[in-house]
């Protein structure tokens, strides 16, 4: 279950909320349903129930104490990250993974 949003923005992805344009800019090319979809997943799963879902691509940050899934697809460099305490997920965010070379 998730327990708390890093940002509000993810938070109104989270509700189907409506976007401001500034917003939707900011989320760019990202799709908005299939992020919702992949939120409500996350809200209702557990990492036992993570690790079975194969197509999400759960897996932990390195060097951190978060994790991650694709927020969309596995091609899009849209993720959603997040922490775990006791059982329930915090800091949950979408972030864009930028090309660093």
């Amino acid at each position: 279950m998730i327990k708390s949003f890093a940002d509000a923005l993810t938070e109104k992805v989270f509700l189907g909320e409506d976007l401001t344009r500034k917003e939707a800019r900011l989320l760019g090319d990202i799709r908005l349903s299939k992020a919702q979809e992949r939120l409500v997943v996350l809200h209702h799963s557990t990492e036992k129930d993570l690790m079975k879902f194969h197509a999400l691509h759960y897996h932990s940050l390195r060097g951190t104490r978060r994790y991650s899934i694709d927020a969309d697809s596995r091609a899009s460099k849209w993720r959603i990250t997040f922490a775990w305490a006791n059982c329930e997920l915090t800091d949950v965010s979408l972030v864009k993974i930028e090309d660093t070379h």
